[in-house]
């Protein structure tokens, strides 16, 4: 009788070091499922930590008239999102996409303060304003065939006509959608593409407690004051020199605007903007998994955003853009006169030089006869640095107006960082 079985026919030391064989293809195979069903299981909590929320009037510019400054955009092609339970195939290592559909994405920062408790309202100085306002309007440029990251700033008190008809503050926008069937972030969008001319895509919203987890997931901001920085309304003590921010630290930082007014703090915020992309490459954050897992997670669970944004979506952004993302960022400020004929302080657009930065932000310098002609805000960044530009604007112009290009930035606005 023939026996063709070898681990019979072996010597017991060989069908010994067979046996290892098969217990270490099997313990790979199981630490191999394991990481399998903790990766499925993380990206299957980070799409249900996202916020969503339907938002009309994306991807169709909204309804355009007549009045409005910006140039109408072209037909923007479909860009609708991934059903969550689809499956993706994103693959982050692939040629970059120059030929990716570029996207406008609408930012806003909110000043809710019930997402704190009492006490930390008190130790970041923040105090209880009811209701919730968009201190912060900016539309951001996708475009994988530029050479930079385009922003455009739209201060908090200019006087837009609003989603419901009426003229007012841009950031009283959300509330009258919030106070209507019409919500809040659809409002907002309404208003900025009406105004704008703009198509927007997506847009994302981000309030002081998501604002403090970004910081602190990133490590903190180390960044260097030239000069000391103090804003008793915002909590902002800060001396000059290299120091980290924590998030409380960031939050003033972001939140002043004693200092000088509303333009010197967008321009701060820009620079916040330029420090926190710095930072994280600096910290690892996009080099060591666990920490662009915890990254990840903090933002992702830190902001509310449209209905398309999914997990797989945000995906195809970054595989698209991902190299956008780490354009020098040229942020301008839509610029105004301010009207302090009434009770409250609002400002007037500039309605000539909205239309050429908004015309700017989708077409870059060459949508512009004369780029760079005071327009918008434009300061470099420290040349010994990647920073790149972030927005000036704050001093009064020689026509009255404020936000125009300018000499100076705004104190603190300059990125720099430690040496």
């Amino acid at each position: 009788m023939t026996i063709d079985n070898p681990l019979w026919t072996s010597s017991p030391h060989h069908r010994a070091r067979i046996r290892q064989r098969w217990r270490v293809v099997g313990g790979i195979t199981a630490v191999v499922a394991f990481a399998l069903a903790v990766t499925a299981g993380a990206v299957v909590a980070l799409d249900r930590s996202l916020t969503r929320v339907d938002v009309e009037g994306l991807g169709d510019g909204g309804a355009e008239t007549d009045s409005a400054p910006g140039a109408s955009s072209e037909a923007p092609e479909d860009n609708g999102g991934t059903a969550a339970g689809e499956s993706g195939s994103a693959d982050l290592e692939a040629e970059l996409n120059v030929d990716a559909t570029p996207i406008t994405v609408l930012v806003l920062g909110s000043d809710t303060r019930e997402v704190l408790t009492p006490q930390e309202r008190r130790d970041l100085g923040t105090g209880m304003a009811w209701g919730e306002r968009t201190e912060v309007v900016a539309l951001g440029r996708l475009d994988a065939a530029a050479g930079e990251l385009r922003m455009v700033n739209i201060p908090r008190d200019s006087v837009v006509p609003l989603c419901d008809g009426t003229r007012g503050r841009i950031n009283s926008a959300y509330a009258i959608g919030e106070s209507s069937d019409v919500g809040g972030m659809t409002c907002v969008v309404q208003t900025v593409s009406a105004w704008s001319g703009v198509a927007i895509d997506h847009a994302v919203k981000v309030d002081f407690r998501g604002f403090l987890d970004i910081v602190d997931a990133i490590g903190g901001i180390e960044l260097y004051i030239e000069e000391p920085l103090r804003d008793e309304n915002a909590n902002l003590d800060l001396e000059p020199g290299c120091q980290v921010l924590d998030g409380g630290d960031a939050l003033a930082f972001a939140r002043a605007r004693h200092l000088d007014d509303d333009f010197g703090r967008i321009s701060r915020q820009q620079r916040l903007l330029v420090e926190m992309r710095e930072q994280a490459r600096e910290n690892g954050v996009f080099s060591n998994p666990v920490r662009t897992l915890r990254f990840a997670e903090a933002v992702a669970s830190s902001l509310e955003v449209d209905s398309s944004l999914t997990l797989n979506r945000i995906r195809q952004l970054v595989m698209d853009h991902r190299r956008t993302l780490q354009e020098p960022l040229d942020a301008r400020t839509v610029p105004g006169t301010p009207d302090t004929s009434g009770e409250a302080w609002l400002l007037r657009p500039d309605e000539e030089a909205a239309a050429e930065l908004f015309t700017w932000l989708v077409q870059g310098d060459d949508g512009l006869d004369e780029p760079g002609d005071g327009t918008g805000a434009e300061a470099g960044g420290d040349e010994d640095t990647d920073a790149g530009t972030a927005g000036a604007g704050g001093n009064a112009g020689g026509d009255g107006t404020v936000g125009a290009a300018e000499d100076e930035p705004p104190v603190g606005s300059r990125p720099q960082r430690c040496d």
